[in-house]
């Protein structure tokens, strides 16, 4: 499904709150570990990133679409839009986003890149509060993983406070 150049991440997962709401969720995760009000917080997270990662596996197989690569450099470009704890601990499911997700949006030529980005969106349970994740990845000759945002089921910023 085509969207405007101009959508972005979070107006997507809006856009489909009626059918992410309606969906079971496909992954929970639960960490009280994080703190962004805490110095050098997102070097702690990308070293735990990239070890989960280096565990689950940096080649994510989603069936019908092929394989989407999770790297430390991937990890670390990805931290600098990661703003509070409950996007830092989203990070951790990304994978089942991924995997069993539905499309809810497809950019061709991405902001005059010469790439397409899709977009895969599930529910999720993130420290027992529910929520609906989105995560973009580009198609650039292989499948990169880009961003991903989280949002309430009411459409609002995600805060686990």
């Amino acid at each position: 499904m085509p969207v405007s150049e101009a959508q972005h991440v979070k107006d997507q997962i809006r856009d489909n709150q009626t059918n992410l709401n309606a969906l079971p969720i496909v992954a929970t995760y639960s960490c009280d570990n994080i703190d962004t009000s805490k110095y050098g917080w997102k070097g702690r997270l990308k070293t735990e990133l990239v070890e989960y990662y280096k565990k689950i596996g940096t080649k994510i197989n989603r069936r019908g679409f092929g394989d989407v690569i999770i790297t430390k450099r991937i990890i670390n470009n990805a931290l600098e839009y990661i703003h509070t704890e409950g996007t830092a601990i989203a990070f951790y499911v990304a994978h089942k986003i991924i995997k069993q997700g539905i499309i809810i949006g497809y950019h061709t030529n991405h902001k005059d890149r010469r790439l397409d980005t899709i977009t895969f969106a599930a529910p999720v349970e993130l420290n027992d509060k529910r929520g609906n994740m989105a995560v973009v990845i580009k198609i650039a000759g292989r499948n990169i993983y880009k961003t991903h945002s989280i949002l309430t089921p009411e459409g609002k910023l995600f805060l686990l406070n």
